[in-house]
């Protein structure tokens, strides 16, 4: 089992407008796998032009982020 390892984007580095799924996980600091299963439930929108490839729209992600969705707390 490979453990996860988070890579931070370089500072000034360009983000692309199409992700793949680690490059999302990276971005939103989660596991890719944590992602599949948003994009499941369907509260994540995804490309997915063949077979296995999945890509998220960066514009997708942050919206996704910004929908309020949290885990614990009072709010």
């Amino acid at each position: 089992m490979h453990a996860y390892r988070r890579q931070m984007p370089q500072a000034g580095a360009e983000i692309p407008a199409i992700l793949t799924k680690r490059q999302a996980a990276d971005y939103v600091c989660c596991t890719p796998r944590y992602l599949e299963n948003q994009i499941r439930a369907g509260r994540l929108k995804a490309l997915k032009p063949t077979g296995k490839l999945v890509r998220i729209r960066l514009s997708d992600l942050e919206k996704f982020l910004e929908s309020g969705a949290t885990i614990g707390g009072d709010s």
